[in-house]
């Protein structure tokens, strides 16, 4: 049984080492390219711009023939009047105007709901790329501590060979050992768990994601982040706002009368006359009801103001939150990396060199070596807190925006 176990976690290291590194940077690519969502956004996108190019164009002229008189006193066609004409509406009020604007408005808030998606899943790609990086690397801590744990064995063997030993040694060298070997199967586990994950956010086999790279020992600075005007939702609830008073707007005018001009030539069969015909219509409006809907619709324009207001309060609220949690997570971080895990390599390197002139017990050597393992984890689960942390305000990164 530990020969498979030390098979089983070795080849999987193997097939890591073996594999392409995934950086994160081609892993927010992959997700982009392959992300149903953000293709679906880009259809939506060309479908507002195609209803734009039909929007506010003129009404197609109207074809009107008419006829008078035919049949009158049984004289058949002879006595008849013929018109044939054209007849146009012609919208006044800058209608057309308003309703390209609405337009536009809508390409916009569809443009700006896209880019708020991406945002959405670039945190997500990193969340879970940074979940599979701290396993990775856990799974090396876990591998080192593996070979120690032999290496203990070996030495636990060698006193009571010597007689310096007791067979009590052995017995607690080789439980550590499958101590170590449990907690790599549960580690090898984790790993796997995340490549799903990660393989399934970026619609790739988990070949691809076998072994993944990034600056996970290195924390940036996130002092200067500030909340940019132009972040997606806000610019989201903006072209909401405009288009619904672009439609407030075309409502109002749509109380401007429109004027319909009409054209022909008219033929008299009695006396075979040929004359020309012009016409004009415009409707009365003693209803104006598009005033009352542009009333309703800024009405909602300012509720649109005041839920991008909100958002606005909330994402600044995040990110005063954020920024205060990856300063404290960062100190930890530094803590572990300066003073906790060199006083633990400094007491496991103690530790054995007591227990090789036996001043030390080997309980003391093996809990020197667990510590340091511990402490080694910690501090890469320090490390994952406050990468993903980073994670989180990544989105606002003015030039991820």
């Amino acid at each position: 049984m530990k020969q498979i176990y030390l098979l089983f976690f070795s080849l999987a290291l193997a097939s890591v080492a073996a594999a392409e590194e995934l950086t994160l940077d081609r892993a927010l690519e992959l997700a982009r390219e392959n992300s149903l969502q953000l293709k679906a956004d880009q259809k939506q996108i060309e479908a507002n711009e195609k209803a734009k190019l039909a929007t506010g164009l003129w009404d197609s002229p109207e074809l009107e023939f008419e006829a008078e008189g035919v049949g009158g006193d049984n004289n058949g066609f002879n006595d008849a009047e013929y018109t044939v004409g054209l007849k146009q509406r012609i919208p006044l009020g800058g209608k057309n105007d308003k309703e390209r604007a609405a337009a536009q408005a809508t390409i916009d808030v569809s443009t700006h709901a896209s880019r708020q998606n991406v945002l959405e899943l670039n945190e997500k790609v990193q969340r879970t790329f940074i979940e599979l990086m701290s396993q990775q690397e856990i799974g090396k801590v876990r591998s080192e501590q593996e070979q120690l744990g032999r290496a203990f064995v070996e030495v636990a063997q060698r006193r009571l060979q010597a007689g310096s030993g007791s067979e009590l040694e052995v017995v607690q060298a080789r439980l550590e050992l499958n101590k170590i070997r449990q907690a790599q199967s549960c580690c090898l586990g984790d790993i796997k768990a995340a490549q799903v994950k990660l393989a399934s956010l970026l619609n790739v086999s988990t070949n691809v994601v076998s072994e993944v790279s990034m600056p996970y020992y290195e924390l940036e600075s996130v002092e200067s982040l500030m909340l940019d005007r132009n972040f997606p939702l806000l610019r989201q609830y903006e072209a909401q706002e405009e288009r619904i008073r672009a439609q407030a707007r075309r409502a109002a005018a749509s109380d401007v009368p429109d004027v319909t001009f009409g054209a022909g030539v008219r033929y008299e069969a009695e006396s075979d006359i040929n004359s020309f015909v012009f016409s004009a219509s415009i409707p009365l409006t003693f209803n104006r009801r598009g005033r009352t809907q542009s009333a309703a619709a800024l009405l909602e324009a300012e509720a649109v103001w005041t839920e991008r207001a909100e958002a606005q309060r909330e994402l600044n609220s995040e990110l005063s939150s954020l920024k205060a949690l990856y300063q404290g997570t960062e100190m930890q971080v530094d803590i572990s990396k300066k003073e906790l895990i060199p006083a633990a390599e400094k007491a496991y390197e103690l530790s054995l060199k007591g227990y090789e002139i036996g001043r030390f017990s080997w309980m003391e050597l093996i809990a020197a070596q667990q510590n340091l393992a511990d402490i080694k984890i910690a501090y890469i689960e320090y490390l994952r807190e406050a990468q993903l942390i980073r994670a989180d305000l990544s989105k606002f990164i003015k030039e991820g925006i």
